[in-house]
Order: structure tokens, then C-alpha cells, then sequence
């Protein structure tokens, strides 16, 4: 087998991290990329992290993760790349240009080259009130994610840590790009996709799509509650030996805590009825928590716990990673040699295929490939006599083009949030998806707490969870509950029990109607039904399983239980953010690993996908979670491997940018950001604040300057935000080129003019929640309509699958119920309704 996109194209004009990491996965899995880089090559080479203080740009951390496998030219890479003949040439010869200028004008881009998928990966979009304005990380998290609901209350609200959203966006243009290009490949006419950071926050990154679904349903935000939270079922991040532990413990695993712990007190306190309702009890279980991992290393408490299936895990720093057992068993780091940074040891394949991820080639050096991309512009190539293929016209190929996905049918076996996701984009790009429950196992975090919470839980379970409309359950609670609302559109629902053998034959008999299976249950599952990968390639050799384990199908850790907090915590992730004058165990929980592994699990699909039309079998890929994750933090692992560094939080601070923050403005809990990138920003800022004589001190000159006075330029800064409100400080500071942003909580964004102008919140529900206004796509295109199918209810297809799709017969049906299989609610052993 050749690489998925051996025969793509692509011309990359982004700077900066999401576009150029769109660009490292197309290359990766085999496009030839070729990169245009301004003659200062692209400001990455200048950020570092670097070995070294005065170390070559070549030697950028940041650049050598984000830029394997891609050619570099130098060349216009700016609002008019066909004013440079060799790009224009390039152009000519591309099947997709990613760009992230807003400036630059899409539009006379595809009428110059009719068939280019023009992908825009930018910070507000091409369209709205906002296009055109300047973002960052901070930004992107401020407008579009939950930071209005992340920290300490009474403090300031806090980042994720390093640039955790632009690499999600990142992932999503690639899932766009793909998209794009399986239109273009139907309509013989390319497209222009919009793809803005901040979108992608509302519609994927962290907790923001449930947080939104909690405000919708309940007409409230979602308050910021602080990380260490007591609970009846122990959670959050506890002090070990030599570091920290992160907890989760739900209530199915209340007996393997107590196992583990083996204190008989706590244990007569889980044997009391009323322990979930009883407020002493949070308090006195962490403390004999408490009296557990501080006794026990970080490993040691992880290895005890997980061996009874209780997710506990070490809250490692990235220089912890790279000698971890489990990913040193996968052979997951790779080495790769460069001519000036030398051997360079990055992470490995976020997605794993036959044939799939490779690492070819370093990072290049500023225009390295000039003379071999020039000679390969002078050879015609044996099609050049050839006449172009007939484009179609762009009202041919718009709403009336057929979906990328349409004809494709995607089994979906997933629980909680990340397998969820995956099917549901695959789900908008017109794939038909068939959900599967089994009616007598009910998955907490999936469908609620509990199949049917008490009143307080109903009202209270918290932004995570999203809520119930109107804090009521009504007769199905599961059906209700935002955590799963927020990505069930586009799915039909259908119920079956596999442990059965009857419900076994009925599911290899809908196995023979699909395409696509993916699942991200426990890696002994699948296998333990006898539903293993041979088996089902056997069955129907044409089907991609899609597995997405969280640490890997093998390797030491392969049975490990978690959510996301768990593994960021493993991955490092969790070591790098919060206030950085706190404890690690006052974070609160964030969750960058569930949505960023759906949109893998889904650009994992396409991939695959697109390699089955040349091959025409199905193949078994693998989406480990954990590795995934760790691409983005790439610049941080090579930063470690050379230096041993151990990264440290940082709070709202960067390690480049001075000064950058979140800062109070007027109003109740109103607050604003800024990000100042390079001097000239600095300058432009002093004119917003009206060049007061403190902003004259020649220390603030440079950023070092204004990294070592950064506390002091803070509350000058909180001085003037004090008097303004949020949307004041944007306005002001963007009129003037300055990157800033509000900090917008839920109700916010459902009314900011630019999301509306954007369409990013549509209304759905089903008949049993009624209609909410949801996020909607990630992206806008002049492609096909997007779908926007309803919510579905548990079993509420089952005869239409069961019956017009598989083919059973009235009477197979008939048995099918009988056996108990097909049901509206959740079930007991006995089989009555719970």
C-alpha cells in the first residue's frame, strides 16, 4: 500500500501553529507539501523554545515539530501569492493552498486556480464583524472557549496550558481539507473553506460545547467553582510522594477505590445509604484519600489503582514522558537527523495505519528546496498537452453537490465523549450513522450519572455534564442529558445486546450494511464478544475499524481506565497549566483530550476512506489517545529531550509574548486579554493607552524587558482595563492592530454579533428535549450543506435499521424483542424498565 494522500498536493502560505500543523498531518500521511516562506522565513523559526539563548532559527523547537516532511521555498506567501511566478506556478499544479492571512482574498484565488480547495485557517474567519482581527491563544480561549469558567473564582479565570487550541484547530483543518477534497473530487470544481480558531473552540475544544448546552437549557452560565473540589466520589488532582495524582471515581467505581485503599473507615461510610447526600462525608473521604497517595510515588498509586480498574494517574511534566515505559513499549518517539539542529528526537504518529504515518524528513531549512521544486516547474509533465477537465460552475457544485460522506455508513460504538464526536462530524459530512446501546448496561458519563438522577442531581450535576432542559428528566432522562445531546446529531439509535447470541448474529448482520465501525470502549471489549477485528474483516472485508483506546491496543498501560483529565495528566498536559503561584491540586478539571481525539478519530476515518478507494478492503486503524494528545505539545518534548527542562505552568503568561493576561474590567466578573506578540505591538498598545509616561521606561522596549517587569506592567494594565468594559478594551486595541479579546461566558457568545453573523449556533433537539440552540459546524464552505439532522431517541430506530436496512423478517423482529434487545429504556437484570 501507498501513504492515504500520496497523490495530494498542497501548498502551504500559513504561519503560526494550527495551519502549519493542518500541513505536518497532510504531510505526514504522505501529501507533498511544499511550504512558501517570506524571505524572515515563517515567525515560528523565532519563537523557539531554542537549546540555547542566541541559538539558530533552525533550530526552533516549535518549527522542527510543526514543519516534517515539507519543502520550503522562499516566496510570496502573502495577500497576493500569484504576483511570485514560481508559486503562481505551484498554484497551478496544487490541489489545495492553506492559508491563514485574513487579508488575503480567497475568492480571486480560486478564479485564478478553479480547481484549488482553498482552506483559510484563521483566528475570527474570512466573514463578520470580527474578520480581520488579531488572535492568539489566550484569544482564541477567551472568545471561544470556557475560560470564563476555568480557575479559582475569586481570581482571575485562567488558560489551558501551551497552545492546546490552535493545534486542535489544526486537526479540524485537516478533517475540512479532506472534506473539501472529496467534494472536489465529485464536482471536478474546488471550494474555499473558512476555518476560524475561534469556531473551532465553540464547537470542540475542552467542556465549552456542554457549558454552551448548560446555558441553553437552563438560561444561566456556568460558574467558575475552583479546583479543589470536594465530592462524595473523589475526583481532581492530589499530592503523592514526589508530584501529584489525578482521580476520577465515578460511582461504578466506589468498590474498586475502596479495594484499593483498603481503610476500613471510608469503607463504613460508602455502606451508609445516604453517603451522596450527606455533606460530611466529602471532606472526611479526601482526607482519608489524602492519607493514600501521599504515602505512594505518582507511579506506585497509578500501578495499585489501575490494577483494580480505579483511574489514577501520574500527573507527569513532558521531560516525564519521554522515558515513560508505556510509550518507550510503543516505540512511539522517533528520531529524525537535521543538518544544522542535528538528531532530533519528536513524537510519533497521532493516527496508526499500514502504510500510513512516516517521518521522511526533518523539518527543512529556509528555502532548501528552490532549485529542486524550480526544476520540477520546468518539466511539463506527460499531461501537459492535455486539455484541462471541465470545471463545473459554482452553482453546481454548492448546496446541490452531494456530501463528502453521502453513501457512507459509519456503525458507531462509543461512549462518553471522544468516540462520540468523531462520529458525529462524520455524521455532518453526510455519513449515515447507526448508534448502538445495549438497553441492560447503562453508561454513566455517557447518558447521566445515574439512568435516573434525584431531583438535586437533575438540577445541579454541573456544566460538565450540561444538564437537563429546564433541570427535568422526564420519562428518559438519558435521552435528555446535554453531555450526550452535544454530539448526537446526524445519528440514529438502535439497541442490542451482545452478550446474546442472537443479538451477536443481528449486529455481524448490520456489520454487512457498513463501511466504518468506531469505538473506544475498553481494548478487551470487543474482543471478549468475539467481535475482534479478524472476525469482522472476515465477516465484511470492505468495513474500517476505527479503534480509539486511550493509551494504545498494547503497551503496559493498554488496560488503563481514565477520562480525558486522566491522560492529559499522563501526557503531561496537566503539569502545564494553571495559576503558577498554586498547587497542581487547585486546577480545576479541563478535558482537550476528548474533543482533539474525535477529530483525529474522524480525520483517521477519511483517511482510511480515501486509501479504500484505490485498495477496496477495509483496514484496522488505531487512534490512541495519549499519542495524539502529545503531538500537541510536540515543541515542548523536543524542548525537553534536548535540555531537560522541566516545563513549568505559567498561568495566563507566555513564554515569548510580554505581556499577556487576563485582565479585570467593568462590570461583574468582566474580564479582557491581552497578547502583546513583538515590540511594534508594544508600541501600538502604548497609543491605545494613550502614552502614559510610565509606558516610557526603556525596560519595556523589548519583550525581555517586559518579561522581567511583567507584574508591574500588570497593574498598569489592570489599572486601565479597571474602567472599561471588555468589549471596550477589543474594540480599542484592535482598531489599533493590538491582539485582545473579551472574555465572553456562555449567554455572551450566544449573542455576539459575530457568531451570529457566522451562524455558529443553530437550534435542534428531538421530541424529547424539545429545541435548544446547539453549536453547530466547525467550519463554513461554499461546499454542500453541511448536515443538521435531529437528535435521536434510544431505540427510536430500531424497526428502521433493524428492519428496512438489515432485512430481518417480521418474525426475526418479533424474536429479536422477545429476547429483550430492542427498547426505549434502560433495563434491569429482570428486564423491567428502570
Amino acid at each position: 500500500m501507498t501513504q492515504p494522500l500520496a497523490d495530494v498536493r498542497v501548498v502551504e502560505l500559513a504561519e503560526g501553529i494550527a495551519g502549519p500543523y493542518c500541513g505536518k498531518l497532510l504531510a505526514d500521511f504522505g501529501a507533498d507539501v511544499v511550504k512558501v516562506e517570506s524571505a524572515d522565513g515563517d515567525r515560528t523559526r523565532h519563537r523557539g523554545p531554542f537549546p540555547a539563548e542566541g541559538s539558530d532559527p533552525e533550530q526552533s523547537a516549535l518549527f522542527l515539530h510543526l514543519n516534517t516532511n515539507k519543502r520550503s521555498i522562499v516566496g510570496e506567501a502573502g495577500t497576493d501569492p500569484d504576483g511570485d511566478d514560481r508559486v503562481r506556478a505551484l498554484l497551478d499544479r496544487a490541489d489545495v493552498v492553506i492559508t491563514s492571512d485574513p487579508a488575503l482574498d480567497a475568492d480571486a484565488l480560486r478564479r485564478a486556480h478553479p480547481r484549488l480547495v482553498v482552506v483559510s485557517v484563521t483566528s475570527f474567519g474570512l466573514h463578520g464583524p470580527y474578520a480581520g482581527y488579531r488572535g492568539e491563544e489566550i484569544v482564541h480561549y477567551a472568545v471561544g472557549g470556557p475560560m470564563s469558567a476555568t480557575g479559582d473564582p475569586e481570581r482571575e479565570p485562567v488558560k489551558m496550558g501551551a497552545d492546546l487550541g490552535q493545534y486542535q484547530c489544526g486537526t479540524v483543518a485537516a478533517v475540512a481539507t479532506l472534506a473539501a477534497l472529496g467534494t472536489a473530487a465529485r464536482t471536478g470544481a474546488g471550494l474555499t473553506v473558512d476555518l476560524a480558531n475561534v469556531d473551532t473552540q465553540i464547537g470542540s475544544i475542552d467542556r465549552r460545547m456542554t457549558y454552551l448546552l448548560y446555558a441553553a437549557y437552563r438560561g444561566e452560565n456556568v460558574e467558575r467553582t475552583g479546583g479543589y473540589n470536594l465530592s462524595s466520589m473523589p475526583t481532581g488532582c492530589r499530592p503523592a510522594l514526589d508530584g501529584h495524582v489525578q482521580v476520577s471515581t465515578l460511582m461504578n467505581w466506589i468498590p474498586r477505590m475502596l479495594q484499593v485503599v483498603d481503610n476500613a473507615d471510608m469503607a463504613e461510610i460508602y455502606d451508609a445509604p445516604d453517603f451522596l447526600t450527606d455533606e460530611d462525608v466529602p471532606e472526611v473521604v479526601d482526607a482519608h484519600l489524602l492519607t493514600w497517595t501521599l504515602t505512594r510515588t505518582r507511579q506506585e498509586a497509578m500501578e495499585q489503582a489501575q490494577a483494580e480498574g480505579w483511574p489514577v494517574t501520574a500527573v507527569n511534566r513532558p521531560v516525564d514522558v519521554l522515558g515513560d515505559p508505556h510509550f518507550a513499549d510503543r516505540g512511539f518517539f522517533t528520531t529524525v537527523e537535521h543538518p544544522v539542529a542535528g538528531p532530533v528526537r519528536q513524537a510519533g504518529a497521532p493516527i496508526r495505519l499500514a502504510d500510513g504515518w512516516t517521518l521522511q524528513g526533518p523539518a527543512p531549512r529556509l528555502g532548501e528546496h528552490r532549485d529542486e521544486i524550480d526544476a520540477e516547474l520546468a518539466d511539463p509533465g506527460p499531461s501537459a498537452d492535455e486539455p484541462a477537465p471541465a470545471v463545473a460552475s459554482t452553482a453546481a457544485t454548492g448546496a446541490d453537490a452531494p456530501l463528502p460522506l453521502e453513501g457512507i455508513r459509519v456503525l458507531d460504538m462509543t461512549v462518553v465523549w471522544a468516540g462520540p464526536y468523531a462520529t458525529c462530524l462524520l455524521g455532518d459530512l453526510g455519513a449515515d450513522i447507526v448508534r448502538i446501546d445495549n438497553p441492560y448496561i447503562f453508561p454513566s458519563a455517557t447518558r447521566g450519572v445515574l439512568p435516573r438522577p434525584p431531583d438535586d442531581l437533575l438540577v445541579d450535576i454541573g456544566g460538565i455534564f450540561g444538564g437537563y432542559p429546564d433541570g427535568e428528566g422526564g420519562d428518559r432522562p438519558w435521552n435528555r442529558i446535554a453531555l450526550f445531546n452535544a454530539h448526537a446529531r446526524n445519528k440514529r439509535s438502535v439497541t442490542l445486546d451482545l452478550r446474546q447470541d442472537s443479538g451477536r448474529e443481528a449486529f455481524l448482520r448490520l456489520v454487512d450494511h457498513c463501511d466504518v465501525l468506531v469505538e473506544n470502549n475498553s481494548v478487551e471489549l470487543l474482543p471478549k464478544l468475539g467481535l475482534d477485528w479478524d472476525t469482522l474483516h472476515a465477516r465484511n472485508d470492505r468495513l474500517i475499524m476505527v479503534r480509539m483506546p486511550s493509551v494504545g491496543l498494547s503497551g503496559p498501560y493498554r488496560d488503563y481506565l481514565g477520562f480525558g483529565v486522566n491522560f492529559e495528566a499522563l501526557c503531561g498536559l496537566g503539569a502545564l497549566r494553571g495559576y503558577d503561584d498554586a498547587d497542581l491540586s487547585e486546577n480545576d478539571a479541563v478535558f482537550h483530550m476528548d474533543a482533539a481525539s474525535g477529530s483525529a478519530g474522524a480525520l483517521a476515518t477519511l483517511l482510511a476512506l480515501r486509501r479504500r478507494e484505490t485498495t477496496g478492503v477495509g483496514e484496522l486503524v488505531e487512534v490512541a489517545q495519549t499519542e495524539n494528545m502529545l503531538n500537541h505539545i510536540g515543541e515542548l518534548l523536543i524542548d525537553a529531550d534536548r535540555t531537560g527542562v522541566e516545563h513549568e505552568r505559567q498561568g495566563n503568561r507566555h513564554a515569548t509574548y510580554a505581556p499577556q493576561g487576563c485582565y479585570r474590567c467593568a462590570g461583574d466578573d468582566a474580564w479582557a486579554v491581552l497578547s502583546i506578540t513583538d515590540d511594534d505591538e508594544w508600541d501600538r498598545l502604548v497609543e491605545v493607552l494613550g502614552s502614559p509616561p510610565w509606558a516610557a521606561d526603556e525596560r519595556f522596549a523589548t519583550a525581555e524587558g517586559r518579561r522581567e517587569a511583567h507584574d508591574e506592567i500588570d497593574g498598569h494594565l489592570a489599572a486601565w482595563t479597571a474602567g472599561l468594559t471588555p468589549h471596550e478594551v477589543f474594540e480599542r486595541c484592535q482598531a489599533n492592530g493590538v491582539t485582545a479579546a473579551p472574555v465572553l461566558r456562555e449567554l455572551d457568545a450566544f449573542a455576539d454579533p459575530h457568531f451570529v453573523a457566522r451562524g455558529l449556533f443553530r437550534p435542534n433537539g428531538s421530541p424529547e428535549t424539545g429545541e435548544y440552540h446547539h453549536p453547530a459546524h466547525l467550519w463554513r464552505w461554499d461546499g454542500p450543506k453541511l448536515a443538521w439532522g435531529p437528535l435521536p431517541v434510544m431505540g427510536g430506530d430500531n424497526e428502521a435499521v433493524w428492519r428496512d436496512l438489515v432485512g430481518l423478517t417480521a418474525e426475526e423482529y418479533d424474536k429479536l424483542d422477545a429476547d429483550g434487545h430492542l427498547s426505549l429504556d434502560y433495563r434491569g437484570p429482570d428486564g423491567a424498565s428502570l
